[in-house]
């Protein structure tokens, strides 16, 4: 039994969109899913189309070339189309192969794939490192798979759904994610300079609901640990065997638990690791005292999913805190050396003009020396906002009368002339565009 686990691109061809990044992240997902089907004797490989820069006809020669009997698909909304190309293009050339695909977008739109495109023959939904196994096991062995909990299929041309799995409670059960399984090498990803850094979990899910993200519905509003010695131990192999010197913890919370931070700053001084790392979360999480033992542990990075600067955007989209919390956090952490990577949506509900001015003034007020990501909303499936599109709109479109992609240009302006006073960005500017 062979199996392909792919992850198709984000852009094909033409000009790539503004703010479109060439650099590949490491697809964990995958990587967790390749080693439980390694530790149940299943011989796999990763295909990372995105980091190889690969189209489709080059994936009809790898796969008439490697044939396997069974891919699965990891994809999100964003690259679902990809997604779907990727498995007409794999069942042109082995019509023979069972195609599975899986991810946020699949598991809240399993019925309609489905339904609606032959190409794939199963939905794996929520977490799929057992699931999935489950089902290249029953292949292998010629098994019915319709016992396996968290799939939906075709039969009698029809959608059928098994009763969903539990979700994962024991996060430290997973195997080390398959890094070795990544092509032409995890090179390609961390880099062959000094610095080497990989992404490591040490929670799942989130316990918000703001109204625009599919991740929390993902995992049903709950959050789950590993325990900390654990994770350092994870972070211990990972030096011993790659030469890591940096961890991006890649939690959608990491500070959720502020004291099981404490303890894992702990664990990592008590066994006198030399690293840095980063780490995603909310500003209502932190505290100053926090910050200053994250940093003194090793910490330089935090991802802030700040969205809005308007008090009003924030409230409708039930983001929970204080535009003024989010400036206090931003400025703390960048009093301490911490760059402060902040995200912003363009296009929420309650967006205007004012509104999005106020987003370069946040900018002008803390200035971060991280990154500054101006993303256009996309309005994902699983979340609130998709099922009450009309209410919170009002019958307008998704994206509301603004010049967002006005506004985009003007924050990215901003950022690189606060932090670089790159006043040749004046040259370049389109016309009717200024930043003062």
């Amino acid at each position: 039994m062979k199996a392909l686990l792919l992850h198709p691109p984000y852009w094909t061809g033409g000009k790539k969109p503004l703010g479109y990044m060439e650099h590949p992240t490491v697809p964990l997902g995958l990587c967790y899913v390749a080693s439980m089907l390694e530790r149940h004797g299943v011989k796999a490989r990763i295909l990372d189309m995105y980091a190889l820069d690969m189209g489709m006809e080059s994936l009809e020669k790898r796969i008439s070339h490697e044939a396997p009997d069974i891919v699965g698909i990891t994809s999100m909304s964003c690259n679902f189309p990809n997604a779907v190309r990727a498995a007409k293009a794999i069942k042109k050339v082995r019509p023979e192969a069972l195609v599975v695909t899986g991810g946020v977008h699949a598991t809240f739109v399993h019925r309609e794939i489905i339904e609606n495109i032959p190409e794939i023959d199963v939905v794996v939904r929520y977490e799929g490192e057992y699931a999935f196994s489950e089902l290249v096991q029953a292949v292998d062995r010629g098994r019915s798979f319709e016992g396996i909990r968290g799939l939906t299929f075709r039969k009698g041309g029809e959608a059928v759904s098994t009763p969903l799995r539990d979700p994962l409670e024991d996060l430290d059960a997973l195997p080390y994610p398959a890094f070795h399984l990544l092509e032409p090498s995890i090179e390609r990803y961390i880099g062959v300079g000094k610095t080497k850094g990989f992404p490591v979990i040490t929670t799942r899910g989130c316990p918000y609901e703001c109204i625009f993200c599919s991740t929390a519905a993902f995992h049903g509003h709950r959050y789950r640990t590993r325990k900390t010695t654990k994770v350092v131990d994870e972070i211990e192999y990972l030096m011993k065997k790659y030469g890591a010197n940096n961890i991006s913890f890649v939690d959608d919370n990491f500070t959720m638990q502020k004291a099981r931070v404490y303890e894992l700053c702990r664990e990592i001084r008590g066994r006198k690791l030399s690293l840095k790392w980063g780490c995603s979360t909310r500003v209502d999480l932190l505290d100053e005292a926090l910050l200053k033992t994250m940093n003194a542990c090793g910490c330089e990075d935090i991802f802030f999913g700040i969205e809005s600067a308007s008090q009003e955007v924030l409230d409708a989209i039930k983001k929970r805190f204080k535009v003024q919390q989010a400036k206090e956090m931003v400025k703390a952490a960048e009093r301490l050396g911490v760059k402060t990577h902040c995200s912003f949506i363009l296009g929420l509900p309650g967006e205007s003009a004012e509104s999005l001015d106020s987003m370069i003034e946040f900018l002008e007020e803390t200035k971060p020396t991280g990154r500054v990501l101006p993303n256009i909303l996309d309005i994902l499936p699983g979340t609130e906002l998709y099922e009450k599109k009309g209410e919170y709109f009002r019958g307008r479109s998704g994206i509301p009368p603004a010049d967002v992609t006005k506004t985009r240009i003007e924050l990215l302006l901003k950022f690189y002339m606060l932090n670089f006073g790159i006043d040749e960005l004046f040259r370049i500017m389109p016309p009717n565009i200024m930043v003062e």
